[in-house]
């Protein structure tokens, strides 16, 4: 889904790419063949090889998952992940969950969509990524940056109407007021970014 995202392009000065090796570790004999292998800068002194090496390039990789979801390599990469650590998805959605909790929302909806990516039929991350770009709205409204705002609205409306289609169709779940809003406004070419707010 592309939209608002709570950061700029600064991040990619962090990571460098290496080229690919086959994985000497158990269980990575049939890992997929890669382009590169992503790396933090940062960590490249402390991980020459071996496990501390692809355990920085899993790392780079939810990384990039998370800041760029759309990017044509990320099948690949979530299917090196997959191998690499089964348990990647639900280590990340708990981490994003907890901090959605505390207000670290940046990091909060990277790790969640991160998470999504790897795990795309969660009705739990979805919903989750609904109430970080939910609180993300909120903060931008009260920052009276309105286009932005309206944006994460319609973000975690997708979402959450995602988590519905994935529960039961949306059994239990009621849509918070603010996305109606939002959607009807939207709809009757309000954008908060032009002059007057509506469209002529």
């Amino acid at each position: 889904m592309t939209g608002y995202l709570p950061w700029d392009k600064s991040w990619h000065s962090q990571i460098i790419y290496l080229p690919w090796i086959q994985p000497e570790l158990p269980g990575m004999e049939n890992s997929p063949v890669l382009p590169s292998y992503p790396v933090f800068i940062d960590s490249l002194r402390h991980c020459a090889n071996g496990q501390d090496f692809f355990t920085a390039v899993a790392s780079a990789m939810v990384f990039l998952l998370g800041h760029e979801p759309e990017a044509p390599v990320n099948a690949r990469y979530c299917a090196w992940l997959r191998v690499f650590n089964e348990e990647i998805a639900t280590q990340l959605f708990y981490e994003g969950t907890n901090m959605t909790a505390k207000y670290d929302l940046s990091q909060a909806i990277w790790m969640l969509q991160a998470s999504l990516l790897l795990e795309p039929e969660s009705y739990e991350t979805n919903y989750n990524l609904a109430l970080a770009f939910n609180q993300l709205a909120t903060k931008l409204t009260r920052e009276d940056k309105l286009r932005e705002a309206g944006d994460c609205y319609k973000q975690a409306s997708q979402y959450f109407h995602n988590a519905g289609q994935l529960k039961d169709a949306g059994e239990g779940l009621d849509k918070p007021a603010e996305y109606e809003e939002w959607e009807t406004r939207w709809d009757e070419g309000y954008d908060p970014g032009l002059h007057g707010g509506w469209q002529g």
